[in-house]
């Protein structure tokens, strides 16, 4: 039970909400989610003003032209940064290749929310199972034949 229970847990926090979909350059509105795909010359531009060598930049996009502006989380590599610290990032429309926006994937969060429901509904009839059979077999009275006391014998040479 337990096993189960864990590997789908796993399976349902891996299959996440939403997805990346292409969208086509140019035709996102500002204040979008996206991830922009760099050439090898902009992930090159990229590590040079940052130190994070990266083809890919996630963030929100905040203009298009006449560069493309975008809020997002850059660190160097191996680095840890705090996710609330954001910083603008200009890119060279031509150094984008590709661009993808977020999108909620309706059966992954199917697949979730009904895996979710599953679970709980299994703890909770797990935990019922247990607690009656836990008060079948619990005596409510103590015995009354035998000693009340613990009887101990000694003997001495």
């Amino acid at each position: 039970m337990t096993r189960a229970g864990l590997i789908l847990a796993l399976l349902l926090t891996a299959s996440g909400c939403a997805r990346w979909v292409p969208a086509q350059l140019g035709t996102v509105p500002p204040g979008t989610d996206v991830r922009l795909r760099l050439s090898e010359e902009g992930a090159a531009q990229l590590e040079e003003m940052t130190g994070a060598g990266a083809a890919e930049v996630t963030g929100e996009l905040l203009q298009w032209e006449p560069e493309v502006l975008v809020s997002t989380v850059l660190a160097p590599t191996g680095a840890r940064v705090d996710p609330g610290l954001r910083q603008r990032l200009v890119v060279d429309p031509a150094n984008v290749v590709g661009i993808d926006v977020r999108e909620v994937d309706r059966t992954r969060t199917g697949f979730l929310v009904g895996g979710v429901v599953a679970v709980a509904g299994s703890a909770v009839v797990w935990a019922i199972v247990n607690i009656v059979r836990g008060s079948e077999g619990a005596p409510t009275t103590p015995p009354t034949d035998g000693p009340q006391e613990p009887f101990v014998r000694l003997r001495f040479p």
